[in-house]
């Protein structure tokens, strides 16, 4: 049978969608790094430190970067609790992090049903509304944070920041992913009439 193009489609953004879940986990457990990225300081003693530990054996180069990157992580997972604001911020971008990985999961599963022609059903509703929450609560943790930056800074910078853009944008995503999720389940309850009817 003949794959039409609505299923080529949604094979395709499966494919990207999986892509994106995959790199957001990788991407989670590398988040004290990044947080520790800004004093270099601190940064360069990680470095130093995991180097120091690899050269009690000869490795090859690609497996030293490798090394060096995880052992970098795990290194960075124990140090972040030394400073509360390094604490802060890997607690915002964790938060955001496991928000993106949930949305990107409801797509998965939305597209799951594209591919077995079964779209409307009330779960994919329920998975829009989901998505919904998870937008809001990225909207709100970057208010707080934007907040919380306004106070420690004594000015409104953190007004221009990207973490003000995300409050609007993620704010017009959870609306419009719940204007979707009453359309998917008006649909399903039309798809289920129309079932019993015939």
């Amino acid at each position: 049978m003949r794959k039409s193009n609505v299923e080529k489609l949604a094979r395709v953004l499966k494919g990207l969608v999986m892509a994106a879940f995959v790199c957001n986990l990788i991407a989670l457990f590398f988040v004290p790094c990044v947080v520790l990225l800004s004093p270099l300081e601190l940064f360069q003693q990680l470095v130093d430190r995991i180097l120091h530990l690899l050269r009690i054996r000869p490795f090859g180069e690609d497996d030293v970067l490798c090394a060096v990157c995880w052992g970098l992580a795990l290194v960075a997972w124990g140090e972040i609790w030394k400073n509360s604001v390094h604490v802060a911020y890997s607690a915002f971008l964790l938060l955001c992090g496991g928000c993106t990985a949930m949305i990107l999961n409801r797509a998965n599963r939305i597209l799951n049903t594209i591919l077995k022609t079964t779209p409307f059903v009330r779960e994919n509703a329920a998975a829009m509304k989901q998505s919904a929450v998870c937008c809001w609560v990225i909207a709100g943790a970057a208010v707080i944070r934007v907040l919380a930056e306004i106070v420690a800074l004594g000015n409104v910078a953190p007004l221009i920041t990207y973490n003000a853009v995300a409050v609007p944008v993620f704010f017009m995503g959870g609306l419009l992913f719940l204007v979707m999720s009453a359309l998917f389940g008006q649909a399903a309850e039309l798809k289920e009439d129309q079932d019993l009817t015939i």
